[in-house]
């Protein structure tokens, strides 16, 4: 008997506060359900803001405008996007905490990492909740439904935040740049929100055949 094939790996490289990659998320989904098996997705940290610290003015409008420009976008969902996480007075400081609950909702499996991301994505970016803030982080934790006994020590653990720093340092030393990212193959990079017929013929020229990049396009070998 022919043995199977080696599913495909693509790394998602995001951050939860980021309305390009909320997007990325819905068109994606469509491709898991079309791939099945065949592609083992793997979705990892990438913060936007590692300091601690609140956003100047400056940083305050580009976020602003990010927000506005994704709004533009085809799907229903990206109507209902709003600024006002960036201009409601609790601006997020720093993206760590959030990133932080999804690692610690991981350890419950998969399903419920993503149930809880989603939940943080409507409220930051539907609602304008600053999402990093415990007690926020907290509420949405149990209202997915999550073990809020291991949630808690697995987010208030030091080695948590130290994974999604190295995770950042590792994603940066191979050339991610921004968010949402997709590594796939551990081979080609493709960088910024694409339509989901481009990650499409990205997935299946992976699987099947030889891919050249196109001209000024934003994909590139992995270092």
């Amino acid at each position: 008997m022919k043995p199977l094939p080696k599913p495909l790996q693509i790394t998602v490289y995001q951050d939860v506060l980021c309305a390009w990659c909320y997007l990325t998320d819905l068109r994606l989904e469509s491709l898991k359900q079309e791939f099945g098996d065949l592609i083992r997705w793997r979705v990892r940290p990438y913060p936007l803001r590692i300091n601690d610290k609140r956003p100047t003015d400056k940083e305050l409008r580009g976020l602003t405008e990010e927000v506005r420009r994704a709004q533009q976008e085809p799907e229903p969902v990206a109507k209902l996007l709003i600024t006002e996480l960036w201009q409601g007075g609790d601006a997020p400081r720093t993206s760590i905490p959030a990133l932080a609950a999804l690692e610690a909702a991981r350890l419950q499996g998969p399903s419920a990492r993503n149930h809880l991301a989603r939940a943080m994505q409507r409220a930051a970016l539907e609602q304008g909740v600053n999402v990093t803030r415990t007690d926020v982080i907290f509420e949405l934790a149990s209202r997915v439904g999550l073990n809020m006994g291991p949630f808690s020590a697995a987010f208030h653990s030091d080695d948590t935040r130290k994974l999604i720093l190295d995770e950042h340092s590792m994603a940066a030393s191979r050339g991610v740049r921004g968010v949402p990212t997709l590594v796939i193959g551990g081979r080609w990079m493709v960088c910024g929100l694409r339509d989901a017929a481009e990650y499409r013929e990205h997935i299946l020229t992976c699987l099947g055949k030889a891919h050249t990049p196109r001209s000024g396009s934003s994909e590139r070998m992995v270092h």
